[in-house]
C-alpha cells in the first residue's frame, strides 16, 4: 500500500513545472515515480528483515537496522511528496489552472 504524504507548502520544488517543456516534465515524473517505487520496495524489505530479526531475537541486528529502516521510509515519503507535487502541477498545467 502506498502511503501518501502531503507536500510541505513552504517547500518549493527544484523544478518549476510551468517553465519546462511538457515532455521533460513527463520524463521527470516517470523517473521520480520509478525512484519512489524503488524506495517503497526497499522500505518494505527493510521492514520484513527487521521483523524477521526481531522474531529470532537478533537484538543487535534490529538495533543496527533502526536507522536504515527509518531512512528508507523517510526517503520514500519524500519521493511521494515530490511526485504528488509534480503530478499536481502537471494536472494544473493541462487544465490551464495555476
Amino acid at each position: 500500500m502506498r502511503r501518501r504524504s502531503a507536500a510541505d507548502p513552504k517547500r518549493h520544488l527544484a523544478v518549476n513545472p510551468q517553465a519546462v517543456p511538457e515532455q521533460v516534465l513527463a520524463e521527470v515524473i516517470r523517473r521520480v515515480r520509478e525512484i519512489e517505487a524503488t524506495y517503497r520496495d526497499v522500505a518494505q524489505k527493510m521492514g520484513q528483515l527487521y521483523m524477521y530479526a526481531d522474531q529470532h531475537e537478533l537484538g543487535s541486528l534490529t538495533r543496527n537496522l533502526d536507522r536504515p529502516m527509518r531512512n528508507a521510509s523517510d526517503n520514500e515519503r519524500v519521493m511521494v511528496s515530490i511526485l504528488d507535487e509534480l503530478q499536481l502541477s502537471a494536472g494544473r498545467r493541462q487544465s490551464g489552472g495555476h
